[in-house]
């Protein structure tokens, strides 16, 4: 039985016995003023006889009357301290009530809602298979298409070593989906859902985190939003980097840029294609970085135009992404090798409790030793 339950059982209990008592106290109150009237007129009558025996006979009758006016008054007053009595217990079992049933409520409230978590978590669960199911067959059509294709020549050019400059990044970002599902829940509830990434504020925390570093001055991001494949190709041209960084959507078969018509569903560039455009310039990128879902499928492909390349394993939610670039470029801003700039990333997720820390992944050339690769030297 319930707390609130049992108290209102209480509770009635003693209503019930409240108005017991009242009658019980209008009673005794009434036999005390009808003794009490008696008791008077004895009293009036024995004052106006003449005869003695008369006269006594009255006076006794009216001292029982009295003594009888009395005991009912004492159990007038008893009973009032009883009703009394009962009036505060029921007083402190209704603010025992209110508080049972404010927890009984929070209780339920919170039942309610771990149901509806539940259902969002099997919801969200069942999206996200719905589209790893969609992209695997979107995949292995892609797949299909480009081995039925001539093979692509990609420009294998070997990279010189770095020269004393500041570190140019060309920041890529690009979030063109904008599908949003609108759950509904047995409660009748809804809630919207979309796959908006923060790379904005991936961004933001990176050059906050540059601007704490020791050797910040040697290290300029060129930030592309919204990026297209014409802009990857006028940044090569227009700004020679030597890291080139992508954060966004990506799968196993490639990344996904904004098309120059701006559609919702942006422009699929294959990891091939990728590296084909990245080899298509005089000096190409030392580094390259996928700050997206598995794009780590891509690193074979990529190696086969720059020297390196770090990508996630498996899908990277945006929280982790954000603080795995920012402490990225905090270490290589200190001067730090990659493999060390990698490892101190990984450590700031497992400090915030991050799941994905295992995600990030460096891929390079066999004659390429990422702990002696080191991006950001001071100039003398």
């Amino acid at each position: 039985m319930a707390r609130s339950d049992q108290l209102r059982r209480e509770i009635s209990s003693l209503e019930t016995k409240v108005a017991g008592l009242q009658q019980d106290q209008t009673r005794a109150q009434k036999t005390a003023n009808d003794a009490t009237a008696a008791a008077r007129r004895k009293r009036d009558e024995a004052a106006r006889t003449k005869s003695d025996s008369t006269r006594r006979m009255a006076l006794s009758t009216a001292e029982r009357k009295e003594k009888e006016a009395t005991t009912a008054s004492s159990k007038v007053a008893d009973l009032s301290r009883k009703i009394a009595d009962a009036n505060k217990s029921i007083a402190t079992k209704r603010t025992a009530l209110r508080s049972a049933e404010d927890s009984e409520q929070r209780d339920r409230d919170r039942a309610v809602e771990r149901r509806r978590q539940k259902e969002q978590n099997e919801q969200r669960a069942r999206d996200r298979e719905d589209g790893r199911r969609r992209q695997k067959e979107k995949d292995h059509a892609r797949e299909v298409a480009r081995l039925s294709r001539p093979a692509t020549q990609i420009r294998y050019v070997e990279v010189q070593p770095p020269k004393p400059e500041p570190l140019r990044v060309l920041y890529l970002t690009a979030n063109p989906h904008t599908i949003e599902t609108t759950i509904e829940y047995s409660d009748g509830s809804s809630e919207t859902n979309g796959v908006w990434l923060r790379v904005d504020q991936e961004v933001r925390q990176v050059k906050q985190s540059l601007r704490a570093s020791k050797w910040r001055d040697l290290v300029t991001i060129e930030h592309l939003p919204a990026a297209t494949g014409m802009d990857l190709v006028d940044g090569l041209n227009d700004h020679r980097p030597h890291v080139v960084h992508f954060s966004g959507h990506a799968s196993g078969w490639g990344v996904l840029l904004e098309d120059e018509a701006g559609s919702q569903d942006g422009a699929e560039v294959e990891f091939a294609l990728l590296a084909k455009v990245l080899g298509a310039t005089d000096e190409p990128p030392r580094l390259v970085v996928l700050n997206a879902c598995e794009s780590l499928e891509g690193a074979d492909d990529l190696l086969r135009t720059v020297p390196t390349v770090i990508g996630m394993s498996e899908s990277i939610t945006d929280l982790a992404a954000v603080t795995f670039a920012a402490r990225f470029y905090a270490a290589i801003a200190a001067a730090q090798s990659v493999a060390t700039a990698v490892e101190q990333a990984r450590t700031a997720m497992q400090m915030a409790s991050l799941e994905d820390s295992h995600l990030p992944e460096i891929r390079t050339r066999e004659d390429v030793d990422p702990t002696s690769l080191v991006l950001v030297t001071s100039v003398p």
